[in-house]
Order: structure tokens, then C-alpha cells, then sequence
């Protein structure tokens, strides 16, 4: 009988996991012994601030939390200061307040990619919220002094808990982000191969090649986030970024490249010449044979030949080939040199070597209506915890209003963020039976000996944070881990109070529940208004690369990888709106790989343009760079832009005139310009046949 993989993570633990549950008991034992010593009114949030950063065990990624974390609760204490001091007569503003500074926060928070930098601003609203709330609901203390008190204690808490897990990651059994660099890299890679020769495969399905888009887009983001944290792991740090950047920035182009190749074996057979059927054998035969390697080494060779044969068969060609003929081995030549700088990266990762390429890292796509998506569902559960606060005047409802509102945040950026807090409330339910009949009883009998407290606190916080090594647990064991804290809430004055653990725990896990419906509630937007905002800023950035008062005055660098950067994000965003639509009407992460095309392309073209050019070529240039923006928004709406033809032709007699070009360029331009027209009435004529079938289904 196969043990379920769930349980598997608990009953057969790993070496990997059994150390990363050691180290965070050894965390929170040291922030609960300098918090008790110190003499800190809750030293339990310092355990809670120590789980929070061992949910990522390397030490860069630790060290980086921490200084969000801290960064965070500095911002959200200076806050909370700040609306006590010109609310506190007024607690109904107050609270009025401190809900819109979490759905600030909250909606700062879907601006950024890296869960570090999330972290930090949730931080930043819950540290406030306890600030405020806490003062609120003790009115003996509500003098200066005892708001001062109130802030020093819980930023104090927070801050020690930070300290004690960043130390004992860095000391202990530590694990390093270039490690986790190393293994992303691998799987960009392999994904990237297996998507090469995907993209070639005849028998290849169209929702095949968008699983394995998606798949191949989370493995660049979760390289290029990591690598942020790299930089505090020495002074290689910087170049193994680096170095990761250029994997995800190569990656990105070797996509966009090899569906050039793909759609014209797909939809245009009869243009392929006996030549271009033997680039695609070799190309197909070559990707496979890297795919299959396990030798970083061997995939470098098998690149290195490929390059070289592409260099003699596109000598070899006959004189009078076609122009798209040429301009497909050019971009085969692209395509190999694209991955071999990738392998080249790969290799400096492994081996330190320094990276001379200094790309733009991967921009997170700002969207107003999906920032304001996230900061109100926050708000919302933060205002239905404190309506029920204010109406019942119960203290269990004070924990409504701080772990639900922390987990609308750091799990909004999540695939399936309903799924997880679902797991995660039925874990926080586990969490009350284990402390009322395990740990409370056991405590009770203890006589103030630390070591014992912690053996009975640290039997169950081992087991959740067994949970919490693995992605498949993780939001089983953070489901348990932060409300069992706060129900047994450990300290110099334990109450062992059985009705307020109760209550506390059914308030926490209600708190999730609701949590859990505010994301099945309120969603971001996927629909059409997201669709048509992705594909029109895609335009403007095609207007920009035939912008020469941009790239002249030095105002933007504009160049593939600052394209790169702007459009990852966005195809991310198009694949979500893929998923919300019905399989047939799946076409807009193919509009966002061919914007992703038709930048590189273009960048291409402008640059062989403007080579010495007259200013009639650079009239005609930025003419035509207008009409492939507006062909491009004209084709995500199922019409084809005629424009652009007429534009192309203009652009071909205008480098005829202008005699600045070799025979050979105006070629290769005139292949480009022929096979983006066709890219464009294809794509115009599937989104024509999906509305029409959704017309007939409607």
C-alpha cells in the first residue's frame, strides 16, 4: 500500500526536512528564552515572527525576510503610533484608519513579486494593527507612556523573533540560495528544451504547448525571485544573480524565437523549401539529443555543433532562395546563440564565473484594478473581524483581525490561494484539541523548567514545521504552527485559562474561513477589460522601439531585455486569463508570445535600419514601427490591419531609395516583414473563428 505523499512528509521525513524542523525549534526556543528574559509582555510573537521566517530555509532568503520584517514592523509601529496619537479618542476612526492602511498594504503587496517583499508589508498592517487594537482594548494604558510601552513591546517581539531565526539559519546546517539557484536554473532549462521541442513536434497539441508555457514561466519566475536573496551570501552573490538573469532574459527569447519556426511548419507548410525541412530536423534533433543529456557540458557541445551547422548549410543556400527561407536561418542562428549564452550563464552559476551581461531584472506587472482587487478583499476581512470586535466587545475577536488578514496577503500572489487557505483551515481546527489535551495539561504541571516548556512546545511545532518543509504541506503546517502559538501563547505569565483557548481558537479558525470565502468573493480581474489593458500596453512598448528621441537621447534603453523584462509578467497574467476562459477560446498567451516575438523582431529590423539611414528610411522606419503596434491591437480583436502591408511596402522602397543597406539585409527585412503579416492574419483568424463559436454557444 503507497503511503499518501501527505503523509509521507510526516511519517517518513527526509534529512532535508528533519534538519529544517531542528533548526526552527531551535529558533523559536532562542526567541522564547531572550523574549522571557527580557521580560517582554508576549514573547509568542516572536516565535510567531521565527516560524514565519523559516518558511524559506536558505540563509540569503532568511537574511532578506529579516530585513523586510524588521523594515515592515518599524513602518507599521511608526503607523500604529501615529493613528493613536490623533485618533485615540476616536476608536471608530481609528479602526476606520487602520483598515485603510491594510488595504494599502495589501494592494502595495500585488505590486511586488518576491514573497519577502510581501512579507514586509504585511508586516507593516499587522504591526499596526496590533499596536492600535491592543491599546484600544486596554484602556488603562492609554496614556503616552502606555501606548509607547505597547508599540516598543510588540516591535521588540517581532524584531528578536527575526534576529533568533535569520542567526540560527546562518549557523546551523545552513543552506544556501545558490544551491536553490543552481536547481531553478535546471528546471528553466529543461523546461525550456522540452518546450523547443515541443514547438517542432508535428504531433504536438496547442494545449500542450500552453501547459508547458505555463510550467516554463513559473521556473523563470522562481529563478529570477530567488535571486534577489543571493546577494547576501558573499561575494559571488551579485554575479550568481547575474547570472540567473540572463538564464530568464535568454529563456524568455528562445520562447518567442522558436515559435517563428513552429508556426511556419504548423500553418504554412507549403513555403517550406527542401532547406527549411532540414533545418527543422536538424533543430528537433539537436534539442532532443540536449534534452536527454544529463551533462551540463554535453548540452554545450551539442549546441556549439548545432551552431556550426547552421553556419554551413545557410552558406550552402542556393542564391536565388527565398527571402523567408533566409530570414528562418537567421533566426535559427539567433536561436542558437540565445541558448548557448543560457548554458553559458548555467555554467558561471555553477562555477562562479563572472557575468560581463548586466540584464534588467524580471518587472512585476502594476495593475490598478488588481492592486485594488487585493487591498479590499484585505480591508474587508480585516472590517468584518473588527465589526464583530466592536459588537461583541469579546477579546477572541481581536484574533480575528490579525492571522486572516496576514494570510489574504501573502497568499493573494498564489495560484490557487482559496485552495490553500482551505488546507490551511483544517489544519488551524487540529491546532485547538492539540493544545487543550497535549500541551496545556502537560505545562501545567511544569515548574518553571525551561527546557521542559520547550520539549512539550516543541513536540508539535516539530511536526508543523515538518509541514512546512514541503510545497505540497506547507499551508497545512503554517495552518498550525501560528494558531497553535497563539492559543498555548507561551511566556513568563501562562494562564492555562481552557475557555480562552476555546474561544480563541474557534475565533482563529472562523477568521481563516472567512478568509477563505473573501477569495472565492472577490477575485482579480481576468476578464476581458485585463485583456485588452495587457495587449494595449504591449502596443505602446512596440511604439517605443521605433521611438528615436528615446533610444537617442538616452531617456529609455530600450533593447531586448528591457522588452523582456516588461512582457514576462504580462504573459503570466495572459495565461491566467487563458485558464478562465473555455479551451477553444485559449488564445492570449499566444498574443502575448507573439508581442514577445514582434519586439525582438522589430528591435531587429530598426536596428539594420538606422545604420547611416537617410531621413526619408527613418520616416518610412518609425511609419512602419506605428502600423505593426496598431496590426497587433487589430489582430487581438480578430481584424487584420491592411495598414501594415502597406506600410511594409512603403519600408521596402524606402530601402531601396535609400542605398544604405547590402542586398542581403534588405532580404532578410523583406522575409521579417512577410512573415509578421501572415503571424497577424493567422492570429486574426482564430480569435475570428472564437467568436464566432462563442457566439453560436451563447
Amino acid at each position: 500500500m503507497k503511503l499518501d505523499p501527505r503523509l509521507a512528509v510526516l511519517l517518513t521525513p527526509d534529512r532535508q526536512s528533519v534538519l529544517f524542523a531542528a533548526k526552527g525549534v531551535i529558533a523559536m526556543a532562542l526567541a522564547l528564552y531572550l523574549s522571557m528574559l527580557l521580560q517582554l509582555d508576549r514573547p509568542y510573537w516572536a516565535l510567531i515572527s521565527a516560524v514565519f521566517l523559516q518558511v524559506r530555509p536558505e540563509t540569503g532568503l532568511v537574511i532578506e525576510k529579516g530585513f523586510c520584517q524588521i523594515g515592515g514592523t518599524l513602518v507599521g509601529g511608526a503607523m500604529g503610533l501615529l493613528i493613536l496619537a490623533w485618533l485615540l479618542p476616536y476608536p471608530a476612526l481609528a479602526i476606520g484608519a487602520l483598515t485603510l492602511w491594510i488595504g494599502l498594504n495589501a494592494g502595495a503587496s500585488a505590486w511586488v513579486r518576491q514573497a519577502n517583499f510581501i512579507y514586509g508589508f504585511a508586516m507593516a498592517g499587522i504591526t499596526a494593527t496590533l499596536i492600535v487594537v491592543l491599546a484600544i482594548a486596554d484602556p488603562a494604558n492609554t496614556s503616552s507612556l502606555g501606548i509607547f510601552h505597547i508599540a516598543n513591546a510588540r516591535v521588540s517581539e517581532i524584531i528578536l523573533g527575526a534576529v533568533c531565526a535569520t542567526l540560527v539559519s546562518s549557523l546551523l546546517w545552513p543552506v544556501r540560495v545558490s544551491g536553490l539557484l543552481k536547481e531553478h536554473a535546471r528546471t528553466a532549462l529543461n523546461q525550456t528544451l522540452a518546450y523547443l521541442e515541443l514547438e517542432l513536434d508535428p504531433t504536438g497539441t496547442h494545449a500542450k504547448r500552453h501547459n508547458q508555457v505555463d510550467t516554463l514561466l513559473q521556473g523563470i519566475f522562481a529563478l529570477s525571485d530567488d535571486s534577489s536573496a543571493v546577494h547576501y551570501e558573499g561575494s559571488h552573490g551579485p554575479g550568481r544573480a547575474r547570472a540567473a538573469t540572463v538564464i530568464c532574459h535568454k529563456t524568455l527569447s528562445l520562447v518567442a524565437r522558436i515559435r517563428v519556426i513552429g508556426r511556419l511548419m504548423r500553418n504554412h507548410d507549403d513555403l517550406l523549401t527542401p532547406a527549411l525541412r532540414d533545418l527543422l530536423d536538424a533543430l528537433r534533433t539537436a534539442f532532443q539529443r540536449m534534452r536527454e543529456t544529463r551533462s551540463a557540458e554535453q548540452a554545450m557541445k551539442e549546441a556549439q555543433t548545432l551552431r556550426q551547422q547552421l553556419r554551413e548549410a545557410r552558406g550552402e543556400q542556393a542564391e536565388d532562395a527565398p527571402p523567408l527561407q533566409r530570414r528562418f536561418f537567421q533566426v535559427s542562428q539567433n536561436l542558437t546563440a540565445d541558448l548557448i549564452l543560457a548554458l553559458e550563464a548555467n555554467r558561471a552559476l555553477h562555477f562562479s564565473h563572472e557575468v560581463q551581461l548586466r540584464p534588467q531584472g524580471l518587472r512585476p506587472y502594476r495593475d490598478l484594478q488588481i492592486a485594488a482587487a487585493v487591498g479590499l478583499r484585505s480591508a474587508l476581512v480585516f472590517a468584518l473581524a473588527a465589526g464583530l470586535w466592536v459588537g461583541t466587545a469579546s477579546p477572541m475577536a481581536i484574533m480575528l483581525m490579525i492571522m486572516p488578514v496576514m494570510f489574504t496577503i501573502l497568499f493573494a500572489r498564489l495560484p490557487e490561494p482559496d485552495q490553500v487557505l482551505k488546507r490551511a483551515t483544517f489544519s488551524s481546527v487540529l491546532a485547538t484539541p492539540v493544545a487543550l489535551f497535549f500541551t496545556l495539561p502537560l505545562l501545567a504541571l511544569n515548574n518553571g523548567n525551561f527546557p521542559l516548556l520547550i520539549l512539550i512546545l516543541g513536540a508539535p511545532l516539530f511536526v508543523g514545521l515538518l509541514a512546512i518543509s514541503k510545497r505540497l504541506t506547507l499551508p497545512l503546517g503554517l495552518g498550525f504552527c501560528t494558531p497553535y502559538i497563539i492559543l498555548v501563547q507561551p511566556g513568563n505569565a501562562m494562564d492555562f485559562d481552557v475557555a480562552r483557548v476555546a474561544s480563541n481558537g474557534l475565533a482563529i479558525t472562523a477568521g481563516i474561513a472567512i478568509a477563505f470565502l473573501m477569495f472565492r468573493l472577490i477575485t482579480p480581474p481576468n476578464g476581458p477589460n485585463l485583456r485588452r489593458r495587457l495587449i494595449r500596453q504591449t502596443a505602446t512598448d512596440l511604439t517605443l522601439m521605433g521611438n528615436t528621441s528615446a533610444t537617442t537621447t538616452g531617456t529609455a534603453n530600450i533593447n531586448e531585455e528591457w522588452f523582456n523584462a516588461r512582457m514576462a509578467d504580462r504573459l503570466r497574467w495572459l495565461t491566467i486569463c487563458d485558464k478562465a476562459l473555455p479551451e477553444a477560446q485559449r488564445h492570449f498567451t499566444d498574443l502575448g508570445l507573439t508581442g514577445l516575438n514582434l519586439g525582438q523582431v522589430s528591435l531587429w529590423i530598426q536596428s539594420r535600419l538606422r545604420s547611416n539611414a537617410t531621413p526619408a528610411l527613418l520616416d518610412s522606419a518609425d511609419r512602419w514601427q506605428l502600423a505593426l503596434a496598431a496590426a497587433y491591437q487589430a489582430c487581438s480583436r480578430g481584424a487584420v490591419d491592411q495598414g501594415f502591408r502597406q506600410q511594409s511596402e512603403r519600408l521596402k522602397l524606402a530601402m531601396d531609395d535609400a542605398g544604405n543597406l547590402a542586398q542581403r539585409d534588405r532580404e532578410l527585412i523583406a522575409g521579417a516583414l512577410e512573415r509578421i503579416a501572415l503571424t497577424f492574419e493567422r492570429m486574426a483568424f482564430r480569435l475570428t473563428e472564437a467568436q464566432q463559436s462563442r457566439g453560436v454557444t451563447a
